[in-house]
């Protein structure tokens, strides 16, 4: 038997997150998550699912799907921007209950970025691509290109990426620095809005969690491109179980073009000797994921109208 609970306190909701969660990716992680969710707050309902089945009481927690309640279109999940990976949090052997935490949502919802491969995710309407790049048997960047792309297409992008070096990039990866993150983060902040003026998704409104992320012990890595001693380029990335998410991008390429390409290049790079085994490029093609062969998952999305 399973009996689902609402949880409308922060507090509980956090204390069962991090009971269940599986910290796979680094949108498990309840400081990422909460990192966005303080800045925009609104008001929780955790869906705890419990199983009678070894002690005759519900005591014991298979199952969470958590929520928050948006006031203009209904229940989301929990900092589901700009998160993705969204998905219920389900013990081994209980993924048979997702149908009915989605079932016990208590009013009109539409939730987006949903990850998983059980049979009731994927059946829901296909949203999106997130794009990954597994690194096994990859050691290098002429690796990728020989294993992922056409002779031609190989030989295109690497004449596009020597033009940009021949610049005389300068690279830098930051790892442990605080103030040289702060540093490089507002620089990233400003090439990306310099880009995408109003469309950015790093406007100031938006900034905020990102400098608090950068206080919390994850493995950051920030990568600058100088050229003419000046910062061009800046990428943040995490190193979270093995996993290299190339988060944020920061790129002059309206003077350089190319040089997005070549720090895509510099991350994998970086993600190969700091001994991960997947470049995740996160959701969305943007131009280049899908033309480089990457690896797609589907992401999902879930409406109800009750």
């Amino acid at each position: 038997m399973i009996e689902i609970q609402q949880v409308a306190s922060l507090n509980e909701g956090e204390k069962l997150w991090c009971e269940l969660s599986p910290n796979k990716t680094i949108f498990d992680e309840w400081g990422f998550r909460y990192s966005f969710y303080k800045y925009s707050p609104l008001p929780i309902c955790f869906l705890a699912a419990y199983s009678s089945e070894t002690s005759g009481e519900f005591k014991n927690l298979v199952g969470l799907l958590p929520l928050q309640k948006h006031p203009k279109h209904g229940f989301e999940f929990f900092a589901e921007d700009p998160c993705e990976e969204n998905h219920p949090f389900i013990k081994p052997g209980y993924e048979y209950i997702i149908p009915e935490l989605y079932k016990a949502i208590p009013g009109a919802a539409k939730a987006y970025d949903i990850s998983g491969d059980d049979d009731f995710t994927k059946q829901l309407p296909l949203e999106d691509y997130k794009y990954v790049l597994p690194l096994a048997g990859i050691y290098s960047y002429s690796d990728f290109l020989n294993s992922r792309l056409s002779v031609k297409r190989g030989h295109a992008l690497l004449k596009e990426i020597n033009r940009v070096e021949k610049l005389g990039i300068n690279v830098e990866v930051i790892n442990d620095r605080l103030e040289a993150r702060f540093s490089a983060l507002e620089i990233l902040f400003n090439l990306n809005i310099d880009n995408f003026g109003e469309d950015s998704y790093l406007l100031e409104k938006d900034q905020a969690a990102w400098r608090d992320l950068m206080t919390l012990n994850f493995c950051w890595r920030i990568i600058v491109c100088k050229i003419d001693s000046v910062i061009e380029a800046v990428s943040l990335s995490v190193l979270h179980s093995e996993q290299w998410h190339y988060l944020l991008t920061g790129v002059n390429f309206k003077k350089y073009p190319g040089l997005g390409k070549y720090l895509a290049k510099v991350n994998i790079e970086e993600a190969i000797i700091s001994g991960a085994n997947v470049f995740d490029a996160g959701l969305g093609d943007c131009g280049w994921k899908n033309i480089w062969h990457f690896d797609k998952i589907s992401q999902y999305n879930f409406e109800n109208n009750k």
